[in-house]
């Protein structure tokens, strides 16, 4: 029997601190000072109201952040 491993496109807020390791809260004050750019699907023209994070996005962001811990 084949196991088949699927990656996720894209992760609700949920998802997307299940895979980072940060907190829902932290993903949301990242979407609310636009460092992660949330989508919305189309479907039949219309827009869904659920947003979700592109995988793409939200590795980009963990990209993006320092190498090295802040100072204190």
């Amino acid at each position: 029997m084949s196991e088949y491993v699927i990656e996720p496109v894209s992760y609700d807020y949920a998802g997307a601190s299940a895979a980072t390791g940060y907190s829902v809260d932290v993903i949301r004050r990242a979407v609310r000072a636009g460092d992660l750019v949330p989508r919305y699907a189309v479907v039949a023209g219309r827009q869904l109201t659920k947003p979700v994070i592109p995988r793409d996005e939200l590795r980009a962001w963990i990209a993006a952040g320092a190498t090295e811990r802040p100072q204190r």
